[in-house]
């Protein structure tokens, strides 16, 4: 019965890994194709998110959203308070909620039953004068 557990134990951290390295490799694609020719600046308060992307030799995080060109967040609150600080700040959310529900955000990366779903509104990234890669055409929608 031990093993069992043992394995099962295991196996769970291991797909939990899995899931950051994932979850990491995205967000770096994303975030260098968005901002094609610098290392973007990223602002997040998330400490798991801080804890995946610090890993990331493609993009630098800021503990001040006046220095970062880009917020990645997962609440409603976050937003508010970014915006108050820098209103100039692209944001990017971590829930589908959150992009819907705010013309402040131009994309989502989030996981739905066990699938990473991306999702770009195309005003808002016109707003920005963000131009994505072609591979990312089908990731785009109009509202």
């Amino acid at each position: 019965m031990k093993k069992i557990i043992i394995i099962f134990v295991l196996l769970f951290y291991n797909l939990f890994a899995i899931d950051k390295n994932s979850t990491l490799k995205i967000y770096n694609k994303v975030l260098t194709s968005i901002f094609k020719q610098q290392v973007p600046i990223i602002y997040i308060t998330n400490r798991e998110y801080r804890d995946i992307l610090r890993y990331s030799n493609k993009i630098k995080i800021s503990d001040n959203p006046n220095k970062a060109i880009l917020a990645i967040v997962t609440t409603k609150d976050e937003i508010d308070k970014i915006k108050h600080i820098n209103p100039n700040i692209i944001i990017f959310a971590t829930k589908e909620k959150l992009l819907f529900d705010n013309q402040s955000v131009i994309g989502a990366f989030y996981w739905k039953k066990g699938r990473s779903q991306l999702i770009f509104i195309k005003d808002r990234l016109d707003r920005y004068h963000i131009q994505l890669p072609d591979e990312y055409n089908q990731f785009i929608i109009e509202l």
